[in-house]
């Protein structure tokens, strides 16, 4: 997959949106008899359990692999809070 064929999107803080298109490869000399990946346009969306920093979110594409780093939002992250005594 070629990464100008890619699209990720942080979407309402907490959905992370994927999309694309794998082109089919042909081969040069012979047919196929069989072919398990497959090619086309696809789009997933997964939702995330915590409002993501969109800013911040990082994406590498290597050896085929997609690897996306999604921190927390300042809001999301636990704050502790002082407890007042009498």
């Amino acid at each position: 997959m070629k990464l100008d064929q890619l699209e990720i999107y942080v979407r309402e803080g907490n959905q992370l949106s994927i999309q694309g298109e794998r082109q089919p490869c042909a081969p040069e000399k012979g047919v196929w008899h069989r072919q398990e990946r497959g090619f086309g346009k696809f789009n997933r969306a997964i939702e995330l359990p915590v409002a993501v920093d969109a800013d911040k979110v990082e994406a590498r594409f290597e050896h085929g692999v997609l690897h996306v780093k999604l921190p927390k939002s300042e809001s999301a992250k636990p704050r502790r809070i002082l407890v007042k005594g009498e």
